[in-house]
């Protein structure tokens, strides 16, 4: 039997996702495999810091997304020798006794983390005892995100594809820690389903030009005005608008109450499990570009559009999807209408979006779980509990890490 230990971060719903989807995964593929999912933050850290992470992180990339995107800017040019001094490491330390304490009663033969906290983390751990267990992080966007160079201590780090390898060298990683499995979102994602049997299962209708909109949950509230743009914009065109709110009662309710012309068929759904028959159904899909959203869209091979209303790491997502010519963006209803009818009025055009999409899908979940289950089963008899001092732990940890910090600042003199 071997032991998983997930560490996630609530940061929004990507992580938790992802680290729900990964315990699903392994469970399927070894029943005997015993996994556990521990919120980083919320199991060893304090209130305040669990509230900026989650509360907080959702309050500035919808309220002050310009002020986020600044400052994400801004870490993601500082120098990776700064790695052990940086903002994140600040706050993975302060979790290092409480976690050593749950690896060690725990012992898990990997640990897995899906956000760069538990990652810089097990870094910190790892600077002062050598753990037996291997440890895995995976990135959760089409860029090289700021902070993940704190993780340079776990033994792996998965990212979407070969495009990504370079830059995580040139941060410090090393050829050997590089895997490139692709992003780990739900598998049901990788299911097609022809485009009349979905229709025909969800009871829509087989011939309108059908047009997903899905913005996720979180503190952003954009949906519902880009809704009605696309009303407008459609005009007297026929097409077909599936709309899921996803738990917003409030943008449901509020779309329920609305009345369309005979040529617009709008479908309203609310929270559902069948987000991937939706998306069988669809022609091309109105979204944020999170990066596991994305990937469950790139899945679908389905022509996207979108919002450039979004922050830093979604806009280096969408980016990156442009260059690869399987997605348009809009910053307003003009654009929205130019680009839409590009899709719209030009079936070549969405096949070849959709190939390109195709192109990138990776099946990185089953991959990258297939991987951690090959990994060998850690050996803790040569780990000597007794003699780690735990109450001063993290005193041992800060002076390891000023230490590599001062090491890390004089490669960068040299360098």
């Amino acid at each position: 039997m071997k032991k998983f230990l997930i560490l996630t971060v609530t940061a929004g719903n990507g992580h938790n996702s992802c680290a729900k989807s990964m315990k699903n995964k392994l469970e399927s593929l070894d029943p005997t495999a015993e996994v556990k999912i521990v919120d980083l933050l919320k199991t060893y850290s304090t209130k305040t810091r669990t509230w900026i992470a989650d509360k907080g992180y959702n309050i500035a990339v919808s309220k002050l997304c310009a002020v986020y995107d600044y400052f994400y800017e801004q870490c993601k040019r500082k120098s990776p020798f700064k790695r052990y001094s940086c903002s994140a490491m600040a706050v993975a330390k302060t979790t290092v006794d409480k976690l050593l304490k749950e690896i060690v009663e725990y012992q898990p033969d990997v640990i897995f983390c899906t956000h760069f906290y538990a990652g810089a983390a097990v870094t910190a751990i790892k600077q002062v005892i050598d753990l037996p267990c291997k440890s895995v992080i995976t990135s959760l966007d089409y860029v090289n995100s700021p902070f993940w160079e704190a993780c340079v201590g776990v033994d792996y780090f998965n990212v979407p594809n070969e495009d990504f390898v370079q830059e995580n060298l040139d941060e410090g990683f090393k050829p050997q820690q590089m895997l490139a499995f692709g992003l780990p979102v739900d598998e049901r994602t990788m299911v097609e389903t022809e485009k009349s049997k979905a229709r025909a299962e969800l009871g829509i209708d087989q011939n309108l030009f059908t047009i997903t909109v899905m913005f996720g949950g979180g503190f952003w509230s954009g949906g519902l005005k880009i809704f009605k743009n696309l009303v407008k914009v459609l005009g007297d065109r026929k097409a077909q608008i599936i709309m899921i709110n996803g738990r917003s009662k409030k943008g449901y309710d509020k779309i329920a109450k609305m009345t369309f012309k005979d040529n617009l068929k709008v479908v309203n759904v609310g929270f559902t499990d069948k987000v991937p028959l939706y998306m069988s159904a669809s022609d091309v899909m109105l979204n944020k570009c999170g990066g596991l959203c994305a990937t469950e869209v790139i899945n679908q091979g389905l022509p996207m559009l979108v919002t450039e209303k979004i922050p830093a790491q979604e806009k280096y997502n969408l980016k990156y999807l442009q260059e690869k010519g399987g997605a348009y963006s809009f910053k307003n209803k003009k654009q929205l209408a130019e680009n839409l009818f590009k899709v719209m009025d030009d079936e070549q055009h969405r096949q070849n979006m959709s190939k390109n999409l195709k192109a990138l899908r990776a099946n990185g979940i089953s991959k990258l779980a297939a991987f951690m289950l090959d990994l060998p089963n850690a050996d803790y008899s040569k780990l000597n509990v007794k003699e780690i001092d735990f109450d001063n732990f993290k005193k041992s940890v800060n002076k390891a890490l000023k230490k590599a910090d001062k090491a890390e600042r004089k490669k960068a003199k040299q360098a």
